[in-house]
């Protein structure tokens, strides 16, 4: 978000402190409805004046990519339902060449929120993620070839992409997959994933599927890198982190979860018992009193579940334990000041204190 300035501070001082990759999401809507950022709910409605400001990911990385030098840099995620595969190919390839082979092209289903506003179509989210895939893998391999691709949602007749890779490497392809489905193409089209919060038994399952899928395919899961995102709601005092954890906007991010889950924790699903979340929930279309109570209804044990959480070397430990599940690279998103602002500065020192931690133990990419 604005002031730019700062996003390429940011992107220093992660490369100063050792990070191995800094990620932008991808979005034109964020998760929280506008009716509930108000001061009286979090202060950072005095200093922004929506949940839904956000730079654009490509340009944000180009820029803060010619000024760092050796830290990865991905989009956490963007997707094909609102990038046109072609036009993806060339602008992956393009960050790659300003970053010098640092790019991370991370991709997703989509969102509702950021497709059905907009005049776009959310049908069959999962079967565009695969065609586009295909369509990315062609272009890049074509060398300037043309192109025929005769799918579904797409047809290419003659294209051509000129843009040749960096040093001849195309950028890796991550996945934030979940359904078993999505884990299939994962393992047979991209070169990484990254989901969302889950446990280490979950998480070791779900990859378990990507490797089968991989092997498959004919491909080596050993070349494959397990990632994950995951929110972070860190303090030295865990009675503090409880009691953050039960702030209506730490809350309202478990919206994005699927019915099943709130199920699980015996919990009503906040869009009823078909609801998949991230496809179903559209936040400018919820109102105040509508987002106060489904919000509050979220549970702890959610919010616990959706988040890590803790001290830091709490948070280092769960980490470490998904580790022991296969987990590789873990993208932190410190969501401690949606709860309380005032604690920004010392939940990012946290952070830092988490990978400190992990570097301490031989644990890489943080």
């Amino acid at each position: 978000m604005p002031p730019f300035d700062k996003v390429i501070q940011q992107a220093q001082r992660a490369e100063a402190r050792g990070y191995d990759s800094a990620w932008w999401p991808c979005h034109l809507m964020g998760w929280h409805p506008r009716s509930i950022w108000t001061p009286d709910i979090t202060p950072l409605a005095n200093f922004q004046k929506s949940a839904d400001v956000y730079l654009d990911p490509v340009a944000a990385i180009a820029a803060a990519g010619s000024h760092t030098q050796k830290i990865r840099m991905g989009t956490g995620v963007t997707d094909i339902v609102r990038r046109n595969p072609a036009m993806l190919a060339q602008s992956a390839l393009t960050l790659d060449h300003i970053t010098r082979g640092r790019f991370i092209l991370g991709l997703g289903a989509g969102e509702a929120c950021n497709v059905t506003p907009y005049g776009l179509s959310f049908e069959k989210p999962v079967s565009k993620l695969e065609e586009g895939l295909k369509i990315i893998r062609k272009l890049w391999a074509s060398r300037s070839e043309p192109v025929n691709y005769d799918g579904q949602f797409w047809k290419l007749k003659d294209a051509v992409l000129g843009l040749e890779p960096f040093e001849g490497k195309t950028p890796p392809i991550w996945i934030a997959s979940h359904g078993p489905r999505a884990l299939g193409i994962t393992g047979q089209l991209a070169d990484g994933w990254l989901p969302t919060r889950m446990t280490p038994g979950e998480y070791r399952a779900k990859l378990d599927v990507i490797h089968a899928a991989a092997r498959g395919a004919g491909r080596d899961p050993r070349s494959f890198e397990a990632g994950m995102l995951a929110y972070v709601v860190v303090d030295e005092d865990r009675n503090v982190v409880r009691q953050l954890l039960d702030h209506i906007l730490v809350k309202g991010l478990c919206l994005l979860l699927p019915a099943e889950l709130f199920e699980r924790f015996g919990a009503e699903p906040p869009f009823g018992k078909e609801s998949s979340g991230f496809h179903d929930y559209i936040p400018s279309r919820v109102g105040r009193a509508e987002a106060e109570k489904i919000m509050n209804r979220v549970p702890r044990e959610v919010t616990e579940y959706y988040t890590l959480n803790g001290t830091p070397e709490d948070i280092a430990q769960q980490i470490r334990d998904l580790g022991e599940a296969g987990l590789q690279h873990i993208v932190l998103w410190n969501i401690t000041a949606f709860a309380d602002p005032a604690r920004a500065k010392s939940s990012f020192q946290g952070m830092d204190r988490v990978k400190d931690l992990l570097d301490a133990a031989g644990v890489t990419g943080a």
